[in-house]
């Protein structure tokens, strides 16, 4: 076959340069994937030696229609050649001439704020052996580093990193001198990795160093154009802490450096481990094909029950180490929204078309076109619903006293967006409003997530009219009566700094001497305005709270701040905040 190449060279390069795309791809070119995954491929420049030995680039970007176009050179069978061109449907192109930055600021830059905010961020790099994805990763790590340590990121964080690859059935510490660990399931669903050690750096060189560390431990052969090809799954975690809201969930990103695909010419040296490696490889990529795909359709339904497309959506995460382990990323169930990135490395060289289509044909696989349906109709009970304008109007009316302003919580968001975003994200717009406490803000995020985790069921999914407002929301005007003087048994009030020591709540039980047997004195301890209350701590659960009835304490009216609103949960046996 390269006979024939060489011998046909000057014609297919004349063939390659006379392409025209069909008019169909023209006209298809504005649909891109929907939900919250983005596929780009990266088509790497010919290499110097290449150059020198006279190879020729097969592989051609159409960046603005967001194609990669791959031409093979046939023989037909009266021995003329003749043009055999395949088109690829990506939602970004990357050609030789644009450099990392042009691809980090395009495709991984809203990654980072997304972690940064609470959010879980994942990019996949894929291609075969020799197609620059090596190159490609580290220097998007290099570019995500300098921007998570720049300090102008807004908010205080810590940054912690763990590394890890993933052979067969088996994962490996890579910070920790490649010593084995365990992915396990804890009580709560959650994936852990038993064994593994965290690195906490201070500055964008000392994560590079973890990470330039942790790529010298990584498993590699040998193929025929390269001398270490990566044979497992390298997962670089950053788990990013918010420390400046109180309870909300670590911030992920995970960089994950595929095993390289390898051509025919490279199976045929394999031994016996070597194709059971291989075959690995090729079992874990096509799960994790169906999980991205699935998850990807289930974002784009919104998680509504009553779409039946996305009551069928499988995420068969369990199938292998990798998703396994990506839990967060691919897990319907959880209450965390993910934004995924994959990028396709690509060769360029004409005698690797084959191989390159396989990596464009994966990619390609990977997207799910957002479908083409009318939007679902209003249902105040079903938050994925809201416009922007019932949004707004739903902020004002249950946002609780003071209330909440929708013009810094929700500037432009629908209520299917403001459900996505990350708790501490959400938590941080709500303390932007004056006099509104980090209490209220997280009380007015768990109203609004159990209106959305109740709109899942089929019960709640029935379209009804609009009430002008939802059972047990607070009043939209406020009461002109103070709460001190409507003070009474069961009530929840926030005691002034200085008053209560570690206790900032406390349930009143009853006045100070409402027991006092003679009416004179009653009325002479009663008119010091003392009530007997129960303190109200934190639970071990995040934002509930134990009623300690077993040790009551007199609290003077004058050091009562504000009245705090919290509801008893039977099953969970704790008082949680409302408004």
């Amino acid at each position: 076959m390269e006979a024939f190449f060489e011998e046909n060279r000057d014609s297919y390069i004349k063939q390659v340069a006379a392409f025209k795309p069909s008019s169909s791809q023209d006209a298809s070119a504005g649909s891109e994937s929907g939900g919250d995954t983005s596929i780009g491929a990266r088509i790497r420049p010919l290499l110097p030696k290449e150059l020198e030995d006279h190879e020729v680039s097969g592989v051609c970007a159409r960046s603005e229609e967001g194609y990669a176009d791959v031409h093979e050179l046939r023989r037909k069978v009266n021995g003329q050649p003749a043009l055999n061109s395949s088109s690829f449907r990506l939602d970004k192109v990357y050609g030789p001439g644009q450099t990392s930055e042009d691809v980090y600021h395009d495709l991984v830059a809203p990654l980072v704020p997304w972690a940064w905010s609470g959010g879980i961020s994942t990019l996949f790099a894929y291609g075969q052996t020799g197609s620059g994805k090596t190159h490609s990763v580290s220097e998007l790590e290099k570019l995500a580093a300098a921007e998570l340590m720049n300090g102008k990121l807004e908010g205080d964080r810590d940054i912690y990193i763990c590394a890890f690859e993933l052979v067969g059935k088996e994962a490996f510490d890579l910070l920790n001198d490649r010593r084995k660990i365990v992915v396990m399931e804890d009580a709560f669903g959650e994936s852990q990795l038993v064994g593994a050690i965290e690195e906490k750096p201070a500055t964008a060189e000392e994560l590079l160093s973890h990470i330039k560390r942790s790529m010298s431990f990584r498993k590699t052969a040998a193929t025929v154009k390269n001398d270490s090809s990566s044979r497992s799954h390298a997962v670089c975690r950053i788990r990013i802490v918010n420390k400046d809201v109180a309870d909300a969930p670590d911030g992920l990103f995970f960089l994950v450096d595929l095993a390289g695909s390898e051509a025919d010419r490279d199976v045929k040296e394999h031994s016996k481990d070597r194709m059971k490696e291989t075959r690995d490889i090729n079992m874990s990529l096509s799960t994790l094909k169906d999980c991205i795909r699935g998850r990807a359709m289930w974002n784009m339904t919104d998680g509504v029950a009553t779409n039946k497309r996305a009551m069928n959506v499988h995420v068969p995460f369990r199938s292998s180490v990798l998703t396994k382990v990506l839990k967060h990323v691919f897990d319907v169930k959880g209450d965390r929204y993910c934004k995924t990135a994959i990028l396709a490395c690509v060769k360029p060289n004409a005698a690797d078309a084959g191989p390159s289509k396989n990596t464009l044909r994966y990619a390609e696989l990977l997207r799910v076109p957002a479908p083409k349906t009318k939007p679902a109709p209003y249902n105040v009970n079903i938050p994925s619903t809201w416009s922007h304008k019932a949004l707004t109007e739903w902020i004002e009316k249950n946002s609780g006293i003071p209330a909440i302003s929708h013009a810094l919580l929700a500037p432009s968001e629908t209520g299917t967006q403001l459900c996505k975003l990350p708790k501490g994200e959400f938590v941080a717009r709500c303390l932007k409003t004056s006099d509104i406490s980090p209490e209220h803000a997280r009380a007015f995020y768990d109203k609004l997530w159990r209106l959305h985790v109740d709109s899942r069921s089929a019960r709640s999914a029935a379209s009804e009219p609009a009430p002008a407002m939802l059972p047990g929301d607070a009043t939209a005007t406020k009461s002109d009566v103070p709460f001190q003087e409507r003070l009474r048994p069961g009530m929840v009030v926030r005691i002034k700094p200085g008053f209560g020591g570690y206790t900032k709540y406390y349930m009143i039980l009853s006045p100070d001497g409402a027991f006092e047997k003679e009416a004179a004195k009653r009325e002479e301890v009663m008119a010091k305005k003392i009530y007997i209350c129960a303190p109200v701590v934190d639970a071990v659960m995040a934002d509930a709270y134990n009623l300690v009835m077993e040790m009551p304490k007199q609290v003077a009216l004058d050091a009562m701040e504000a009245e705090v609103f919290m509801e008893w949960d039977s099953p969970t046996r704790y008082w949680f905040m409302t408004i």
